[in-house]
C-alpha cells in the first residue's frame, strides 16, 4: 500500500470520527484488507471492530444509523469480535497444546516466563537488549507478563521495580528464587479509557540477574536466529514469531492504524496506531494465550547479517464471529524510542 493513499484513508477516518461515534455508535477502527465469505481479501478499505452486529432494522430502532457502505469513495467492513481483544497471557487453569514450559539454560527471546510476584501465569520473553550507550542486558515482554496487569490508578500498583522475573513461567513450575533470571525495572502503567487518554502499547523491561548473565542470549530468539535492527510495520508484510504456546508461526499484517480497546484488571484501556496480524494460512492462529511478549519480526532476513528485524510486540488477540484469529501487536519504533532500547543497532 502506497504512503501517500494510506495518509488519504487515515485523514478520512479521523475527519469523520465524531461521526462514527455519535451517529453509528462505534469507535474501533482500522485501515486494512476487506473479509469476504470469511476470508482476507486483498481489497483495502475502513475496517470498523464491533462486539455485535445486529440488523440495519434494529439499529434503526435503537436511533443508531448504520455504517455508511462507504465512506469518501473508501468502502467499509464492518468485523463482528464478539468477545473483543484480549491480552494474550496464559493462565495456570488456561489449557494450550503442546506449549514450550520447559526450563532453558541458556535462554533467549521466545522462552517462557512471568512476573512471579502476580497471579500464576505464563507469557514469553521477546529478546534480551541492551539500553543505548548500556552494557547491561535487559528481557522486553509486555507490562501484563512483567509487571502484572499494572494499570494508572491502582494503589497499591500490581508491580513494583526490583519483582522477579521466572523462567520457565508458573505453567513450568518457575519459583523464586531457584528460576529467577531478571528483576523488573521499567514499564509504561495502562492508562484506563479516558477522554485524550491512549495506550501505544503494553511494555514492561526487567534487568537481567548477575547470577543469570552467563546464560542469556541477548539479540536471538528461539527458531528464528539472530534478531537485531528495527524496522518499520505496513499493511501486508510478512512477519514470523516465536511464543510460548504457538511456537514459530508465519503471520500477514492485515491491518494497520488499528485503535481499539483491551481489558486490563477491569478496566477497558484505549489503544491506537497498532497492528493486526493472521496467520499464514489463515486456518492457524499466529498467536494464542501465553504469547504475549513476543517479538514480531521481518520473515526476510538481512541479507549480510542474516538477522531478522523487530517490527512490532505481540500482546492482545481476538477471533472473529467468522472464526478468523486476529493477533494485536504494537509497532516497535516508539517503545524503542520512548525506553531508548538498542535493538543490536549500535
Amino acid at each position: 500500500m502506497k504512503r501517500k493513499d494510506f495518509r488519504s484513508i487515515y485523514k478520512v477516518i479521523q475527519t469523520h470520527r465524531s461521526d462514527l461515534i455519535s451517529r453509528n455508535k462505534v469507535r474501533r477502527t482500522a485501515i486494512g484488507y476487506k473479509i469476504k465469505d470469511g476470508r482476507i481479501t486483498d481489497e483495502v478499505g475502513i475496517l470498523v471492530f464491533v462486539r455485535s452486529k445486529p440488523s440495519i432494522q434494529t439499529l434503526l430502532d435503537q436511533k443508531i444509523e448504520p455504517v455508511p457502505k462507504e465512506i469518501e469513495g473508501y468502502k467499509t467492513d464492518v468485523i463482528n469480535m464478539p468477545l473483543g481483544f484480549m491480552p494474550r497471557i496464559s493462565r495456570l487453569l488456561t489449557a494450550t497444546v503442546l506449549p514450550d514450559d520447559l526450563r532453558h539454560r541458556p535462554f533467549s527471546g521466545g522462552c517462557a516466563i512471568i512476573n512471579a510476584r502476580g497471579e500464576p501465569a505464563t507469557g514469553t520473553l521477546g529478546i534480551i537488549v541492551r539500553k543505548s550507550n548500556s552494557d547491561k542486558l535487559y528481557a522486553i515482554t509486555n507490562n501484563h507478563v512483567g509487571a502484572n496487569e499494572d494499570v494508572e490508578g491502582l494503589d497499591p500498583p500490581a508491580a513494583s521495580k526490583g519483582d522477579p522475573i521466572t523462567q520457565p513461567g508458573a505453567h513450568g513450575g518457575g519459583h523464586d528464587p531457584e528460576d529467577t533470571i531478571a528483576l523488573l525495572d521499567s514499564w509504561n502503567r495502562m492508562k484506563p479509557t479516558a477522554p485524550a487518554s491512549v495506550n501505544h502499547y503494553d511494555f514492561s523491561m526487567s534487568k537481567i540477574t548477575t547470577e543469570a548473565l552467563a546464560f542469556a542470549k541477548p539479540y536471538e530468539v528461539m527458531e528464528l536466529g539472530s534478531v537485531k535492527g528495527v524496522k518499520d510495520i505496513n499493511l501486508g508484510d510478512l512477519v514470523l514469531k516465536r511464543g510460548r504456546t504457538t511456537r514459530r508461526t508465519l503471520g500477514r499484517v492485515v491491518a494497520v492504524a488499528v485503535e481499539t480497546s483491551v481489558e486490563y484488571r477491569g478496566f477497558p484501556c484505549t489503544f491506537v496506531d497498532q497492528v493486526v496480524i493472521v496467520g499464514v494460512p489463515e486456518s492457524m492462529p499466529f498467536s494464542l494465550a501465553g504469547d504475549s511478549g513476543s517479538v514480531i519480526v521481518s520473515k526476510q532476513n538481512d541479507p549480510t547479517t542474516h538477522a531478522h528485524a523487530v517490527q512490532a510486540l505481540l500482546f492482545a488477540g481476538g477471533e472473529t464471529d467468522g472464526g478468523l484469529d486476529f493477533t494485536l501487536g504494537s509497532p516497535i519504533m516508539k517503545i524503542v524510542e520512548d525506553f531508548n532500547l538498542d535493538i543490536g543497532t549500535n
